[in-house]
């Protein structure tokens, strides 16, 4: 979302004294400097409740997270003892340790630079192997690459083909609460892109393209 927008959003929750959660769980994956601003940085009255963690920066295997709950804390509190109660404490005092350190921004700032040739990278091999009209986003931060295929391609159907094959994609339907986005996938490319993992991105290029071709043919044989 954009500065200005964000802004304006922040001033449309004071206008109707609404709360608003914000969600900066790639934020410190910008691949440029300064990182994006949050909502959170506009907040002069503590309605913004800021929310991240170190699962999709540091390893996804830990499950640390933390909140800036503003004029909520006690609310905060509340709900975080009724629903999860007590968080282990061993990966918290690590994970304060390793910020401490600087070794956390070290860390970032090696992950941004090699998801950013991983992007690139992923990129290249979708224009390469996917239907011609593909469109393809082209993120300024993460490791995650959204495509949208031909309204051809079922992508909920192209992941039980790829089944198959053992290979499996995010269905873009996923993302919506109302089934919409099914000619669309996610693709990570957060681990490092070997030829195996390229034969797997040429396959769902090649399984896309045969439902684009079927469906082409079928056009064809009603007409």
């Amino acid at each position: 979302m954009p500065e200005a927008r964000k802004r304006t959003l922040f001033q449309l929750a004071q206008r109707f004294d609404v709360a608003i959660i914000e969600d900066d769980i790639y934020g410190d994956l910008s691949f440029s400097l300064p990182r994006p601003r949050t909502v959170k940085s506009f907040d002069d009255d503590g309605r913004v409740m800021l929310c991240s963690g170190f699962s999709k920066t540091v390893g996804p295997g830990l499950r640390v997270g933390w909140l800036a709950p503003g004029r909520y804390r006690d609310q905060a509190l509340h709900m975080k003892y009724v629903s999860t109660g007590a968080s282990a404490t061993l990966p918290q005092l690590a994970v304060a340790e390793f910020v401490a350190k600087g070794h956390y921004e070290r860390h970032v700032r090696y992950a941004t630079r090699q998801y950013q040739r991983q992007r690139d990278i992923m990129i290249s091999w979708v224009q390469r192997y996917f239907p011609e009209g593909s469109g393809i986003s082209y993120p300024q931060g993460s490791f995650l690459l959204w495509v949208e295929l031909p309204a051809a391609v079922d992508c909920v159907k192209l992941n039980q083909r790829l089944a198959q094959h053992a290979i499996h994609v995010a269905p873009g339907s996923l993302f919506s609460a109302s089934g919409k986005f099914r000619q669309c996938l996610r693709l990570n490319y957060a681990f490092t892109l070997t030829p195996t993992i390229e034969a797997a991105v040429r396959t769902v290029g090649e399984l896309a393209t045969e439902m684009v071709e079927e469906a082409q043919a079928h056009q064809v044989g009603v007409g």
